[in-house]
């Protein structure tokens, strides 16, 4: 059971045994009232006192003219100190009262509910749980649940090379762990759950399962059939080394519009800015490349919320209703298996996508947009004598595209290995701004198409880029993001 679970048990286990302990001693001690004579060896309770007790060791006369003839009884209490008491005293007293009494005693019958002291108390019940608990060889943790390592069943070797070989047979996985546990034959003394509890938690501590599910049901993938791409991040999405420089607050706020995943916790996009249905994202090339998709902000609200390292979902074309898996993969923030889905529709570097949520948990929509093919004039990169080139060319487009990030490319592998040889962002940005500028009239370049042609060279973050343009004093802004070779070059 979850720590906070434990603590609720934990309080009502406290609450029952203060309840025996009050009840063992009210049936074999005496109820303390001044008017009562206690004689030496009594046991008393005092309720007024919060229900201690103790035990009458001396007893002599009391002396007080006002109140007459009465005793005083030593009462050597569990804490180990002494107190001394009225006793025999027949006047006028508050706790001489029977009926003030019975409510005394009655309002120790009102114990605050269990979760109610929980909730005041949670905080450190579950701290001191979560920290000592995995202290003691006696518990296993596993997922949010603690349980008694002696009630586990025995998971072996053997019975983990089964484990092995069942998802093997399916093509990794995904499984639950009820199904791998039909061939695995752990002992029938077990129960069922708790035969589950002690799978998870074998495959959960062996290397060679990865847990995968989207909710709190775990279900198992075997790690060395998971896509290379899914394990390490894709050369194409590995950055050039990050610059630290002042970026002008417009650009900090396109990048916040950009939502790339390189700046995804340097630019914040406000929740009023995110779609919980639906999200458009523009393709940059290196995820046109390796066939992923950037994870950002926008993307993020649609998809589910997961602290697992790599998690399989499903992806639906929303024309066709084709259905394919993808992963999710939190180090890199992206989501590889797409490579086919964008060959068949021909998508260039600067597409439109739109996802959505459906009504099951991982099944989204996505949908390119497409359109009767049409010819128009856009950017076309190339290589010639190995450096970098654009220029203008008439190409067939059939789907939607950001007129300003959009790149054409007749082979997508060329540029494979000039961003080995990429790895200064300023000096990217000084080599591919002439090429932009010379395809307008006015030598302008605007900040979005920048960021886009020098994640074809290489993999670079929108304030990079956009720290590069405005610290050299190469380029200088003419308005509306757009700008243009200073005249001090």
């Amino acid at each position: 059971m979850p720590s906070s679970t434990l603590a609720v048990a934990l309080v009502k286990q406290r609450i029952e045994r203060e309840n025996n302990t009050l009840r063992r001693e009210m049936e074999r001690s005496a109820i303390y009232q001044p008017k009562k004579t206690f004689g030496a060896g009594a046991d008393v309770l005092f309720p007024a006192l919060g229900f201690v007790s103790g035990k009458v060791v001396a007893i002599r006369p009391g002396v007080n003219p006002d109140l007459g003839a009465f005793d005083v009884v030593t009462v050597e209490m569990r804490d180990g100190a002494s107190r001394d008491f009225a006793a025999n005293l027949l006047g006028q007293h508050r706790l001489n009262d029977d009926a003030a009494l019975s409510a005394l005693l009655n309002q120790r019958g009102e114990v605050i509910e269990p979760e109610v002291l929980c909730d005041l108390y949670a905080p450190t019940i579950v701290n001191v749980l979560d920290t000592e608990l995995p202290r003691r060889e006696t518990f296993i943790h596993i997922g949010t649940d603690w349980f008694l390592r002696a009630l586990m069943a025995d998971v072996g070797a053997g019975h983990l090379n089964l484990a092995e070989a069942v998802l093997d047979v399916a093509s990794g996985g995904p499984l639950p762990t009820s199904v791998i546990l039909r061939d695995l034959g752990l002992p029938a003394d077990v129960t069922g759950s708790l035969q589950v509890v002690s799978l998870n938690s074998a495959l959960a501590h062996d290397d060679r399962f990865d847990e995968v599910s989207l909710d709190s049901e775990p279900a198992w993938f075997l790690r060395r059939l998971e896509p290379l791409e899914v394990r390490t991040v894709p050369s194409q999405l590995i950055h050039v080394p990050r610059i630290q420089t002042e970026v002008q607050p417009a650009l900090v706020q396109l990048a916040k519009a950009l939502d790339d995943e390189l700046d995804f916790e340097n630019v914040k996009v406000v929740s009023a800015d995110l779609s919980t249905e639906k999200a458009t994202i523009v393709l940059t090339f290196p995820h046109r490349r390796a066939g992923t998709l950037g994870w950002g902000h926008r993307l993020g609200a649609i998809l589910p919320n997961v602290s697992k390292p790599r998690l399989p979902i499903y992806i639906q074309d929303k024309v066709t209703g084709k259905r394919f898996a993808v992963w999710l993969v939190k180090d890199g923030r992206y989501i590889f298996g797409l490579g086919d889905w964008y060959k068949q529709n021909d998508l260039p570097a600067g597409a439109e996508l739109e996802i959505a949520r459906t009504s099951e948990a991982n099944v989204f929509l996505i949908d390119a947009k497409r359109h009767k093919p049409r010819r128009e004039w856009v950017r076309h990169a190339s290589l010639r004598d190995q450096k970098f080139r654009l220029e203008t060319a008439q190409k067939s487009i059939s789907c939607q595209t950001d007129d300003l990030m959009s790149v054409f490319i007749d082979d997508v592998r060329i540029f494979d290995a000039l961003r080995a040889q990429h790895t200064d962002v300023v000096q990217i940005v000084r080599e591919i701004f002439p090429e932009i500028a010379k395809l307008s009239p006015q030598g302008n370049v605007h900040a979005r198409t920048l960021f886009a042609v020098a994640n074809v060279v290489s993999r670079v973050a929108p304030l990079d880029v956009f720290g590069a343009l405005t610290t050299s004093g190469l380029y200088a802004p003419v308005g509306d993001y757009y700008w243009h070779l200073s005249d001090k070059n």
